[in-house]
């Protein structure tokens, strides 16, 4: 055990590559959504942060990005430009952190990447020629129909976002010029919206990719009364069978990783799976932080104590609340390493698991959920599977 509560089998430390780097370049928000782990919750770190990372600071992140790509051999590196809201640094603070970024990998062989995950609001024909330029995709965060969007997802005098974010999308899609830099949509699960309704919502807008994230909450915050254990579970369910049965082209990672994972593959990523490949986070000021939903559970929570400036990447490798990310089994406690299910859920999301109490010594908050879900994609692979192989055999 350690300073955070955290389990930790050492014969499971050996962590995978850190290949998603999600860069803060602005620590504050256009908009107030009432839920938002980086604003809403215990962590209050952002008060001491600059409003936007500075171009001192993003040079320092392009060098000690270069320098772990060539020390790790890595193929691919993704660096994905959050915040806050990182359209905050407008086109040309965009333009600047790209190319900087991108000039410090000229004589490396490490393909890199972008991506930008935003509420859209702030996007401009300045910007999408910036995106454009460097092929990469800006992701929207919407909570689906205008009804429900709006309950939540409000900007800063309690007024909803759903018209001002599509009108945004549609920008994304049709450009005055050159093709669309639309990446998809990241939305928050609701089992008051019927699946179906929810999923031909966004299917009818021809959407290319979404995942439908869980609820970032904790034992110390789940609404028991209001969603008792396996609503989620039987609602995602049930969106899984929609989707499946829809016939449709929209990707759902989490879904498309679970049958990945029921069917035996290995690596998940940082909320599913027992492995995943690392995830790190650089705020603002340029420190090092992990994964940032761990907000939610305590002020200071993200916190390693390094930063560009003084520490290169491979470092933060084995810090806690980074090798339980990456290789998940080292931050277990025998329960969850003792369960048939650990290699697909991977012990859950690291940040549902916290409570006052138990730090993170303890199993998900949502892990009934979780067995409901898992069993529930097997029995249907399983029909699938034998209904081809039935087919097959009457040909």
């Amino acid at each position: 055990m350690n300073h955070y509560n955290l389990p930790f089998n050492e014969k499971f430390a050996d962590p995978l590559p850190i290949t998603s780097i999600v860069v803060k370049v602005a620590s504050r928000c256009n908009i107030q959504c009432t839920y938002c782990y980086m604003y809403e919750h215990a962590d209050q770190t952002w008060r001491d942060q600059p409003p936007l990372m500075s171009e001192v600071t993003i040079q320092r992140l392009a060098f000690r990005l270069a320098e772990y790509a060539e020390a790790r051999n890595l193929k691919r590196l993704l660096v994905i430009v959050h915040g806050g809201e990182p359209l905050l640094i407008g086109a040309k603070g965009l333009s600047y952190f790209f190319e900087t970024i991108h000039k410090a990998f000229n004589s490396q062989s490490t393909e890199i990447s972008f991506g930008i995950q935003s509420n859209g609001i702030l996007v401009t024909n300045e910007i999408i020629k910036v995106v454009q330029s460097y092929n990469a995709r800006i992701g929207i965060s919407i909570d689906g129909p205008k009804q429900w969007n709006d309950i939540a997802r409000v900007d800063k005098k309690g007024l909803g976002t759903f018209d001002r974010v599509m009108a945004s999308v549609d920008k994304l899609r049709n450009p005055d010029q050159g093709d669309s830099v639309f990446g998809g949509f990241l939305t928050v699960a609701n089992p008051q919206i019927p699946a179906k309704d929810l999923f031909e919502f966004f299917d009818g807008l021809n959407t290319p990719a979404i995942d439908f994230l869980l609820p970032d909450y904790h034992f110390d915050t789940y609404p028991f009364d209001k969603f008792p254990p396996g609503t989620f579970g039987n609602w995602y369910s049930d969106l899984f069978d929609v989707w499946l049965s829809s016939g449709s082209t929209l990707r759902i990672r989490s879904f498309q990783t679970l049958m990945k994972l029921v069917l035996g593959g290995k690596i998940g990523y940082d909320a599913l799976g027992s492995m995943a490949h690392g995830v790190l986070v650089v705020e603002t000021d340029g420190t090092y932080h992990a994964l940032d939903v761990l907000k939610t559970a305590y002020h200071g929570a993200t916190q390693t104590g390094k930063s560009l400036t003084n520490d290169p990447i491979i470092d933060l490798e084995m810090l806690p609340l980074v090798l339980a990310l990456t290789n998940k089994k080292s931050a277990l406690n025998e329960k969850c390493l003792n369960c048939e299910l650990i290699d697909i859920c991977g012990g859950g999301y690291l940040p549902h698991r916290y409570s006052k109490m138990h730090g993170f010594d303890s199993k998900s908050v949502y892990c009934t959920d979780l067995q409901i879900l898992i069993n529930h994609i097997r029995e249907r692979l399983s029909t699938e599977l034998a209904s081809i192989h039935f087919a097959k055999e009457r040909i």
